[in-house]
């Protein structure tokens, strides 16, 4: 009997490559591009990065900055160090393994990630996944970044699959609100961006250590036919 087609959407950082951005120091810059423009950005400490910009716009508004100076001033930040962890990403162990065998599978894949446009297409001209994906959405993309889950829902609509049939792999808070915010299931790769204690509350659909135990998870699911 013929499999029946699964939908898999990836995260980048984290989860395909390690963590490699500089939080710290592209803060700092920020922090200080912020009070440049006269922006107090106490409120910002403590901030997710994928939360940043918005409410770095809501304090814009507050002293009558406009968003679109705030924007060009966080996207052009968030690039350099976009840039700064191309330099040091390489792919985790048995990924481009489990990519090749999902693709050769006729399964739909897609990625979506908080990193830029420009960087994203380095990365995946360096790591021979130019063509993997059915649909790559990145935060230059028109969508909010995750948590928010408009990119997951687009996809999803995208793949033409049942919610059931269609699984977000991540490795973050952000990752695991965004698909549930979308009614996908969830997997979540440990040793990305979140602590296994932390993910592990949250109760993600699975919980996996790397990708060799993805793949186990995923020709299970096949069997069964989710």
């Amino acid at each position: 009997m013929k499999e029946k087609k699964l939908g898999f959407i990836f995260d980048f950082t984290g989860t395909l490559v390690g963590v490699e951005w500089n939080t710290k120091a592209a803060l700092r810059e920020i922090f200080a591009g912020l009070k440049a423009l006269g922006i107090d950005p106490t409120p910002l400490k403590g901030c997710r990065y994928s939360l940043l910009l918005d409410k770095a716009k809501e304090l814009a508004a507050e002293r009558g900055v406009e968003e679109r100076v705030v924007s060009d001033l966080v996207f052009s930040i968030f690039d350099k160090y976009d840039f700064d962890a191309l330099s040091r990403w390489k792919l985790k162990g048995g990924a481009k393994e489990l990519l090749d065998w999902l693709k050769t599978g006729g399964h739909f894949l897609a990625l979506v990630t908080n990193v830029g446009q420009r960087a994203m297409d380095e990365a995946l001209r360096k790591f021979g996944l130019k063509g993997y994906f059915e649909v790559v959405i990145t935060r230059d993309s028109g969508f909010p970044m995750k948590p928010n889950p408009q990119s997951l829902k687009y996809i999803f609509e995208v793949s033409g699959l049942p919610t059931q049939r269609v699984i977000f792999i991540g490795d973050s808070l952000d990752d695991l609100r965004a698909a549930r915010a979308a009614g996908l299931k969830v997997m979540i790769i440990t040793g990305g961006e979140d602590d296994q204690e932390t993910i592990s509350r949250c109760r993600p659909d699975f919980i996996v250590k790397d990708f060799y135990q993805i793949r186990e998870v995923i020709a299970d699911l096949i069997k069964m036919s989710i």
